[in-house]
């Protein structure tokens, strides 16, 4: 028999988007419209801590380990909406996640499933708090040293003690107050 016209070129176009998926840095789930997992890519098996071939057609509900992460996917399973978060996952190893769950349409509008994206953001966030040290850190030694400069230099071989003893003097202090 004979391939059907266009059937190779679809083939081959769902093949490499198929491969392109599974080759993301971002866990990605499908899910059929029960919610049994359809499909995930190797991120997700991994970030997740679960084989694609122990957990194809379970539900995802009961697939995920980690209670946070499984509370995300309860609440995105309220509604019809997107639902984007953040989940702080602690098995199988401990990491931040940036969280995108929503539901797929067919063509003609039909419910196909619910979609599961996330991001291990761990490095990103300790990067922004790493920077926020530095950065406080800087405009410490900035104010630091904007002080130093604002401060009056000892001139005429005055010590900086007697500096200080003449200012109160010029606010009109008297010798018992300055003492």
């Amino acid at each position: 028999m004979p391939p059907t016209p266009g059937f190779e070129d679809s083939c081959l176009q769902s093949c490499m988007v198929g491969q392109a998926l599974d080759g993301m840095c971002v866990g990605l789930i499908v899910t059929n419209p029960a919610g049994r997992i359809a499909w995930m890519n190797r991120s997700a098996q991994s970030l997740l801590g679960i084989a694609e071939s122990e957990a194809k057609g379970e539900l995802l509900s009961k697939t995920l380990r980690d209670p946070s992460m499984a509370e995300f996917w309860h609440r995105a399973n309220q509604g019809d909406d997107v639902m984007l978060g953040e989940v702080q996952l602690h098995w199988p190893r401990s990491c931040q996640l940036k969280t995108n769950s929503s539901k797929c349409y067919g063509t003609s509008g039909e419910d196909n499933g619910r979609v599961l994206l996330f991001c291990d953001v761990t490095s990103e966030h300790s990067l922004n708090i790493e920077l926020s040290q530095q950065a406080t850190q800087r405009l410490i030694e900035m104010a630091e040293g904007w002080q130093s400069e604002r401060e009056v230099k000892p001139e005429a071989g005055l010590t900086a003690q007697e500096l200080r003893i003449l200012r109160l003097v010029g606010r009109g202090l008297s010798n018992e107050e300055i003492g």
